[in-house]
Protein backbone atom coordinates (compact mmCIF):
# COMPACT_ATOMS: atom_id res chain seq x y z
CA UNK A 1 0.00 0.00 0.00
CA UNK A 2 1.63 3.32 -1.25
CA UNK A 3 1.64 6.00 1.27
CA UNK A 4 3.47 8.47 -1.44
CA UNK A 5 6.32 9.10 0.98
CA UNK A 6 8.93 11.30 -0.26
CA UNK A 7 6.09 13.61 -1.89
CA UNK A 8 4.58 15.17 1.32
CA UNK A 9 3.94 14.27 4.30
CA UNK A 10 -0.42 12.94 4.72
CA UNK A 11 -2.95 12.03 7.07
CA UNK A 12 -3.65 8.58 6.06
CA UNK A 13 -8.05 7.71 6.55
CA UNK A 14 -8.68 4.17 5.74
CA UNK A 15 -10.42 3.06 2.60
CA UNK A 16 -12.72 0.57 2.14
CA UNK A 17 -11.51 -3.09 3.39
CA UNK A 18 -9.15 -4.15 0.56
CA UNK A 19 -11.22 -6.09 -2.16
CA UNK A 20 -11.27 -5.57 -6.20
CA UNK A 21 -14.12 -3.26 -7.31
CA UNK A 22 -15.76 -3.76 -10.39
CA UNK A 23 -15.41 0.16 -11.75
CA UNK A 24 -13.08 2.92 -9.97
CA UNK A 25 -13.73 6.18 -11.65
CA UNK A 26 -11.60 8.80 -10.31
CA UNK A 27 -12.14 12.67 -10.75
CA UNK A 28 -8.73 14.27 -10.88
CA UNK A 29 -10.16 17.97 -9.67
CA UNK A 30 -7.52 20.93 -10.57
CA UNK A 31 -9.36 23.74 -8.97
CA UNK A 32 -6.21 25.75 -7.73
CA UNK A 33 -6.96 28.49 -10.56
CA UNK A 34 -9.68 31.36 -11.28
CA UNK A 35 -12.55 27.85 -11.55
CA UNK A 36 -12.21 27.55 -7.36
CA UNK A 37 -13.14 31.62 -7.40
CA UNK A 38 -16.18 30.44 -8.78
CA UNK A 39 -16.48 27.26 -6.36
CA UNK A 40 -17.76 25.45 -9.82
CA UNK A 41 -16.21 22.25 -8.36
CA UNK A 42 -18.18 22.82 -4.88
CA UNK A 43 -21.69 22.85 -7.51
CA UNK A 44 -19.93 19.63 -9.43
CA UNK A 45 -19.28 17.32 -6.06
CA UNK A 46 -22.86 18.09 -5.08
CA UNK A 47 -24.34 17.37 -7.80
CA UNK A 48 -21.87 14.32 -7.67
CA UNK A 49 -23.74 13.21 -4.27
CA UNK A 50 -27.29 13.59 -6.19
CA UNK A 51 -26.41 10.76 -7.97
CA UNK A 52 -24.70 8.12 -4.90
CA UNK A 53 -27.53 5.97 -5.54
CA UNK A 54 -26.53 5.52 -9.07
CA UNK A 55 -23.03 4.25 -8.27
CA UNK A 56 -22.89 0.31 -8.08
CA UNK A 57 -22.48 -0.98 -4.82
CA UNK A 58 -19.01 -2.92 -5.69
CA UNK A 59 -17.83 -0.25 -7.33
CA UNK A 60 -16.28 3.36 -6.23
CA UNK A 61 -16.10 7.08 -7.18
CA UNK A 62 -13.32 9.14 -6.29
CA UNK A 63 -12.46 12.76 -6.27
CA UNK A 64 -8.62 14.20 -6.30
CA UNK A 65 -9.36 17.79 -5.13
CA UNK A 66 -7.36 20.36 -5.26
CA UNK A 67 -8.46 23.96 -4.02
CA UNK A 68 -7.55 26.28 -1.84
CA UNK A 69 -7.29 24.14 1.11
CA UNK A 70 -5.07 21.24 1.33
CA UNK A 71 -5.32 18.13 -1.74
CA UNK A 72 -7.62 15.41 -0.29
CA UNK A 73 -9.11 12.18 -2.50
CA UNK A 74 -12.67 11.73 -1.25
CA UNK A 75 -15.02 8.59 -1.85
CA UNK A 76 -18.64 9.91 -2.71
CA UNK A 77 -20.96 6.92 -0.97
CA UNK A 78 -24.72 6.53 -0.30
CA UNK A 79 -24.85 5.85 3.84
CA UNK A 80 -27.74 3.52 4.93
CA UNK A 81 -30.67 5.82 5.90
CA UNK A 82 -28.20 9.31 5.55
CA UNK A 83 -27.63 11.47 2.94
CA UNK A 84 -25.12 11.03 0.38
CA UNK A 85 -21.38 11.65 1.56
CA UNK A 86 -17.97 13.07 0.26
CA UNK A 87 -15.49 11.14 3.08
CA UNK A 88 -12.03 11.93 2.89
CA UNK A 89 -10.15 8.52 2.80
CA UNK A 90 -6.87 10.22 2.11
CA UNK A 91 -5.49 14.08 2.81
CA UNK A 92 -2.60 15.86 2.37
CA UNK A 93 -0.88 18.31 4.88
CA UNK A 94 0.89 20.30 2.57
CA UNK A 95 0.75 22.03 -0.69
CA UNK A 96 0.90 19.61 -4.16
CA UNK A 97 1.39 20.71 -7.72
CA UNK A 98 -1.64 19.76 -9.43
CA UNK A 99 -0.11 20.85 -12.67
CA UNK A 100 2.61 18.26 -12.53
CA UNK A 101 2.87 15.01 -13.99
CA UNK A 102 4.57 13.78 -10.92
CA UNK A 103 1.52 14.66 -8.43
CA UNK A 104 -0.94 12.84 -11.23
CA UNK A 105 1.43 9.92 -10.93
CA UNK A 106 1.17 9.62 -6.90
CA UNK A 107 -2.46 9.87 -7.04
CA UNK A 108 -3.25 7.33 -9.84
CA UNK A 109 -0.58 4.84 -7.94
CA UNK A 110 -2.66 5.31 -4.62
CA UNK A 111 -6.02 4.97 -6.20
CA UNK A 112 -4.94 1.54 -8.02
CA UNK A 113 -3.20 0.58 -5.08
CA UNK A 114 -6.24 1.15 -2.50
CA UNK A 115 -9.01 0.68 -5.02
CA UNK A 116 -7.86 -2.63 -6.82
CA UNK A 117 -10.85 -2.96 -9.63
CA UNK A 118 -11.70 -4.43 -13.00
CA UNK A 119 -11.66 -1.65 -14.90
CA UNK A 120 -11.11 2.15 -14.15
CA UNK A 121 -12.16 5.73 -15.65
CA UNK A 122 -10.41 9.13 -15.49
CA UNK A 123 -12.01 12.64 -15.62
CA UNK A 124 -9.83 15.73 -15.08
CA UNK A 125 -11.74 18.71 -14.46
CA UNK A 126 -10.03 22.01 -15.08
CA UNK A 127 -8.70 24.37 -17.75
CA UNK A 128 -7.51 23.05 -20.68
CA UNK A 129 -5.95 23.86 -24.34
CA UNK A 130 -6.01 21.19 -26.11
CA UNK A 131 -2.62 19.50 -27.37
CA UNK A 132 -0.59 22.84 -27.16
CA UNK A 133 2.23 22.77 -25.05
CA UNK A 134 1.93 24.25 -21.48
CA UNK A 135 5.24 26.57 -22.06
CA UNK A 136 3.24 27.81 -25.84
CA UNK A 137 0.44 29.48 -23.77
CA UNK A 138 0.35 32.01 -21.07
CA UNK A 139 -3.32 31.10 -20.23
CA UNK A 140 -3.77 27.34 -19.80
CA UNK A 141 -2.78 24.47 -20.96
CA UNK A 142 -4.97 21.04 -18.76
CA UNK A 143 -4.65 21.44 -15.08
CA UNK A 144 -3.71 24.94 -13.84
CA UNK A 145 -2.53 24.75 -10.64
CA UNK A 146 -2.04 28.09 -9.16
CA UNK A 147 -0.88 27.74 -6.09
CA UNK A 148 -3.63 28.86 -3.59
CA UNK A 149 -4.59 32.02 -5.81
CA UNK A 150 -7.88 31.45 -7.62
CA UNK A 151 -7.93 34.57 -9.21
CA UNK A 152 -5.03 33.89 -11.84
CA UNK A 153 -4.71 30.89 -14.63
CA UNK A 154 -0.91 31.31 -14.93
CA UNK A 155 0.24 28.85 -12.78
CA UNK A 156 1.83 25.45 -13.87
CA UNK A 157 0.11 22.98 -16.35
CA UNK A 158 0.64 19.57 -17.64
CA UNK A 159 1.20 18.71 -21.69
CA UNK A 160 -1.15 15.73 -22.69
CA UNK A 161 2.40 14.10 -24.14
CA UNK A 162 3.27 13.82 -20.21
CA UNK A 163 0.34 12.68 -19.32
CA UNK A 164 0.18 10.09 -21.81
CA UNK A 165 3.10 8.97 -20.71
CA UNK A 166 2.25 8.62 -16.66
CA UNK A 167 -1.04 7.14 -18.34
CA UNK A 168 0.94 4.19 -19.78
CA UNK A 169 2.47 2.91 -16.46
CA UNK A 170 -1.50 1.87 -15.30
CA UNK A 171 -3.90 -0.31 -17.09
CA UNK A 172 -6.12 1.37 -19.65
CA UNK A 173 -8.39 2.89 -18.81
CA UNK A 174 -12.27 1.97 -19.75
CA UNK A 175 -12.87 6.19 -20.47
CA UNK A 176 -11.09 9.34 -20.20
CA UNK A 177 -13.55 12.43 -19.94
CA UNK A 178 -12.23 16.23 -19.99
CA UNK A 179 -14.62 18.65 -18.10
CA UNK A 180 -12.26 21.28 -19.79
CA UNK A 181 -12.63 23.64 -22.74
CA UNK A 182 -10.80 22.40 -26.13
CA UNK A 183 -9.90 19.04 -25.49
CA UNK A 184 -11.59 16.93 -27.96
CA UNK A 185 -8.90 17.69 -30.42
CA UNK A 186 -7.35 14.45 -32.47
CA UNK A 187 -4.04 15.77 -31.65
CA UNK A 188 -5.40 15.11 -27.67
CA UNK A 189 -7.07 11.80 -28.08
CA UNK A 190 -4.10 10.21 -30.86
CA UNK A 191 -1.78 10.87 -28.06
CA UNK A 192 -4.08 8.73 -25.24
CA UNK A 193 -4.97 6.44 -28.32
CA UNK A 194 -3.29 3.19 -26.41
CA UNK A 195 -3.87 4.31 -23.11
CA UNK A 196 -7.90 4.35 -22.92
CA UNK A 197 -10.50 3.00 -24.82
CA UNK A 198 -12.46 6.35 -24.97
CA UNK A 199 -11.99 9.42 -24.90
CA UNK A 200 -15.01 12.30 -24.12
CA UNK A 201 -14.27 15.83 -24.68
CA UNK A 202 -15.65 19.20 -26.19
CA UNK A 203 -13.71 20.47 -29.35
CA UNK A 204 -14.76 24.27 -28.31
CA UNK A 205 -14.99 25.92 -24.77
CA UNK A 206 -17.68 24.27 -21.97
CA UNK A 207 -19.89 26.85 -19.92
CA UNK A 208 -18.64 27.40 -16.63
CA UNK A 209 -20.95 24.88 -15.17
CA UNK A 210 -19.52 22.20 -17.24
CA UNK A 211 -20.86 18.64 -16.85
CA UNK A 212 -24.09 17.75 -15.28
CA UNK A 213 -23.13 15.12 -13.38
CA UNK A 214 -26.06 14.26 -11.76
CA UNK A 215 -27.09 12.84 -14.88
CA UNK A 216 -23.85 11.50 -15.91
CA UNK A 217 -23.06 9.04 -12.85
CA UNK A 218 -24.72 6.30 -14.33
CA UNK A 219 -23.55 6.00 -17.42
CA UNK A 220 -20.49 6.35 -15.76
CA UNK A 221 -20.47 2.77 -14.53
CA UNK A 222 -22.49 0.76 -17.30
CA UNK A 223 -21.05 -2.29 -18.05
CA UNK A 224 -20.65 -2.72 -21.30
CA UNK A 225 -19.19 1.26 -20.89
CA UNK A 226 -21.58 3.58 -23.03
CA UNK A 227 -20.06 6.75 -24.46
CA UNK A 228 -22.71 8.08 -26.41
CA UNK A 229 -24.77 8.19 -23.24
CA UNK A 230 -22.45 10.09 -21.17
CA UNK A 231 -22.18 12.74 -24.42
CA UNK A 232 -26.21 12.66 -24.70
CA UNK A 233 -27.06 13.45 -20.34
CA UNK A 234 -24.11 15.79 -21.47
CA UNK A 235 -25.53 17.40 -24.63
CA UNK A 236 -29.46 17.30 -23.00
CA UNK A 237 -28.72 19.49 -19.91
CA UNK A 238 -27.36 22.29 -22.16
CA UNK A 239 -30.07 21.68 -25.24
CA UNK A 240 -33.04 21.92 -23.49
CA UNK A 241 -32.38 24.77 -20.44
CA UNK A 242 -30.47 26.82 -19.31
CA UNK A 243 -30.07 30.45 -19.67
CA UNK A 244 -26.39 32.85 -18.87
CA UNK A 245 -26.14 36.43 -18.37
CA UNK A 246 -22.69 38.04 -18.62
CA UNK A 247 -21.32 41.41 -18.70
CA UNK A 248 -25.40 42.52 -19.08
CA UNK A 249 -26.03 40.09 -21.57
CA UNK A 250 -28.76 37.33 -21.73
CA UNK A 251 -27.49 34.21 -23.68
CA UNK A 252 -28.18 30.86 -23.60
CA UNK A 253 -25.74 28.52 -23.15
CA UNK A 254 -24.36 25.43 -25.65
CA UNK A 255 -22.11 22.76 -25.84
CA UNK A 256 -20.70 20.62 -28.65
CA UNK A 257 -19.32 17.22 -27.68
CA UNK A 258 -17.74 13.69 -28.89
CA UNK A 259 -17.06 10.43 -28.17
CA UNK A 260 -14.22 8.96 -29.71
CA UNK A 261 -13.09 5.62 -29.99
CA UNK A 262 -9.46 4.86 -29.79
CA UNK A 263 -8.79 1.26 -31.42
CA UNK A 264 -9.82 3.45 -34.91
CA UNK A 265 -7.51 6.21 -34.56
CA UNK A 266 -4.71 4.41 -36.57
CA UNK A 267 -6.57 3.82 -38.78
CA UNK A 268 -7.69 7.48 -39.09
CA UNK A 269 -4.69 8.45 -39.09
CA UNK A 270 -3.57 6.12 -42.59
CA UNK A 271 -6.71 7.74 -44.03
CA UNK A 272 -5.85 11.29 -43.20
CA UNK A 273 -2.10 10.84 -44.33
CA UNK A 274 -3.49 9.12 -47.51
CA UNK A 275 -5.72 12.49 -48.04
CA UNK A 276 -3.14 15.43 -46.92
CA UNK A 277 -0.67 13.62 -49.18
CA UNK A 278 -3.01 14.41 -51.91
CA UNK A 279 -4.43 17.28 -51.44
CA UNK A 280 -3.00 19.67 -49.34
CA UNK A 281 0.10 21.55 -51.25
CA UNK A 282 2.63 23.63 -48.99
CA UNK A 283 2.80 26.43 -51.60
CA UNK A 284 -0.96 27.04 -51.56
CA UNK A 285 -3.05 26.89 -48.93
CA UNK A 286 -6.69 25.52 -48.24
CA UNK A 287 -9.32 28.40 -48.65
CA UNK A 288 -10.30 28.04 -44.60
CA UNK A 289 -13.60 30.68 -44.94
CA UNK A 290 -16.56 29.71 -43.68
CA UNK A 291 -14.94 26.15 -42.04
CA UNK A 292 -16.03 25.70 -38.30
CA UNK A 293 -13.63 27.57 -35.60
CA UNK A 294 -13.60 26.83 -32.38
CA UNK A 295 -11.87 29.31 -30.94
CA UNK A 296 -12.71 32.49 -32.91
CA UNK A 297 -10.75 34.64 -31.75
CA UNK A 298 -6.63 33.77 -32.87
CA UNK A 299 -4.03 35.14 -31.06
CA UNK A 300 -0.12 34.25 -30.79
CA UNK A 301 -0.92 32.20 -27.74
CA UNK A 302 -3.90 30.17 -29.06
CA UNK A 303 -4.70 29.35 -32.82
CA UNK A 304 -7.91 28.81 -33.92
CA UNK A 305 -9.22 24.96 -33.62
CA UNK A 306 -10.66 23.78 -36.75
CA UNK A 307 -13.78 21.17 -37.06
CA UNK A 308 -12.27 18.08 -38.20
CA UNK A 309 -14.49 16.86 -40.54
CA UNK A 310 -15.10 20.43 -41.47
CA UNK A 311 -11.92 21.08 -42.48
CA UNK A 312 -11.45 17.35 -44.42
CA UNK A 313 -14.88 18.19 -46.36
CA UNK A 314 -13.20 21.29 -47.63
CA UNK A 315 -10.04 19.94 -48.44
CA UNK A 316 -10.97 16.75 -50.25
CA UNK A 317 -12.05 17.76 -53.80
CA UNK A 318 -12.64 14.88 -54.81
CA UNK A 319 -16.56 13.40 -53.35
CA UNK A 320 -15.65 9.69 -53.30
CA UNK A 321 -12.20 10.28 -51.57
CA UNK A 322 -14.20 12.20 -48.56
CA UNK A 323 -16.29 9.73 -48.62
CA UNK A 324 -14.22 7.04 -48.10
CA UNK A 325 -12.28 8.74 -45.75
CA UNK A 326 -15.04 9.49 -43.62
CA UNK A 327 -16.57 6.30 -43.25
CA UNK A 328 -13.31 5.69 -40.87
CA UNK A 329 -13.72 8.80 -39.41
CA UNK A 330 -17.21 7.53 -37.90
CA UNK A 331 -15.56 4.63 -37.11
CA UNK A 332 -13.33 6.54 -35.05
CA UNK A 333 -16.22 9.45 -33.72
CA UNK A 334 -18.87 6.79 -33.22
CA UNK A 335 -21.28 9.62 -31.67
CA UNK A 336 -21.01 13.64 -31.37
CA UNK A 337 -23.71 16.24 -30.53
CA UNK A 338 -23.98 19.66 -30.60
CA UNK A 339 -26.42 22.65 -29.47
CA UNK A 340 -26.82 25.37 -32.62
CA UNK A 341 -24.28 27.29 -30.44
CA UNK A 342 -21.65 27.36 -28.19
CA UNK A 343 -20.78 29.38 -25.19
CA UNK A 344 -17.55 31.48 -25.70
CA UNK A 345 -15.66 33.58 -22.64
CA UNK A 346 -14.01 35.67 -25.27
CA UNK A 347 -16.68 35.99 -27.73
CA UNK A 348 -19.98 34.98 -26.50
CA UNK A 349 -22.07 32.55 -27.64
CA UNK A 350 -20.93 31.12 -31.67
CA UNK A 351 -23.31 29.16 -33.82
CA UNK A 352 -22.26 25.69 -34.71
CA UNK A 353 -22.08 24.02 -38.57
CA UNK A 354 -24.30 21.30 -37.82
CA UNK A 355 -24.36 19.97 -41.02
CA UNK A 356 -20.22 19.57 -41.18
CA UNK A 357 -20.24 19.06 -37.35
CA UNK A 358 -17.67 16.08 -36.73
CA UNK A 359 -17.10 16.69 -32.93
CA UNK A 360 -13.43 16.51 -33.05
CA UNK A 361 -10.89 19.68 -33.73
CA UNK A 362 -7.87 19.63 -35.61
CA UNK A 363 -4.80 21.96 -36.20
CA UNK A 364 -4.07 23.48 -39.70
CA UNK A 365 -0.60 24.54 -40.17
CA UNK A 366 -0.68 28.30 -41.67
CA UNK A 367 1.79 30.74 -43.08
CA UNK A 368 0.21 33.29 -40.88
CA UNK A 369 2.26 35.33 -38.07
CA UNK A 370 0.43 34.24 -35.08
CA UNK A 371 1.46 30.73 -36.00
CA UNK A 372 5.02 31.67 -35.33
CA UNK A 373 6.33 28.65 -33.13
CA UNK A 374 3.10 27.03 -33.04
CA UNK A 375 3.88 25.01 -36.45
CA UNK A 376 7.37 24.02 -34.83
CA UNK A 377 5.21 22.39 -31.69
CA UNK A 378 3.20 20.64 -33.84
CA UNK A 379 5.49 18.45 -35.17
CA UNK A 380 6.24 17.25 -31.93
CA UNK A 381 2.97 15.89 -31.85
CA UNK A 382 2.43 12.32 -32.85
CA UNK A 383 -0.37 12.65 -34.75
CA UNK A 384 1.84 15.32 -37.01
CA UNK A 385 3.97 12.53 -37.75
CA UNK A 386 1.54 9.86 -38.51
CA UNK A 387 -1.27 11.70 -40.68
CA UNK A 388 1.17 12.82 -43.18
CA UNK A 389 2.04 16.23 -42.36
CA UNK A 390 5.69 15.67 -42.37
CA UNK A 391 5.27 14.79 -46.18
CA UNK A 392 4.01 17.89 -47.47
CA UNK A 393 6.38 20.38 -46.00
CA UNK A 394 4.97 21.33 -43.15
Amino acid sequence: MSLLLGVTSCHWFSPDDEVNYDRTVLAYIAAENSLSYGAFHEQDIDEMLQAAGDIPANSRLLIYLDDTSNPRILSIEQQSGRRPASRVVYEYSEEQNSGDVETLRTVMEWVYDNYPSSTYGLIFWSHGDAWLPAKAIPQRSICIDNERNNYSNSGSKMDIADVADVLAGFPRFEFIMFDACFMQAVEVAYELRNVARYVIASPAEIPNPGAPYERMVKPFFGVPFDGAEVVEQYYRMYNDSVILVYDNRTDRYGVSLSVIDCSHLDALANATAEMITKYVSRDEATDLKGVQRYYPLSSKSRPEFYDMNGYMHRLITDEADYVRWKSVFDLAVPYARSTAWWYSNDAYTQHVDLDNYGGVSCYVPQDRSIYDGLNEKFRATSWYMDAGWHEVGW
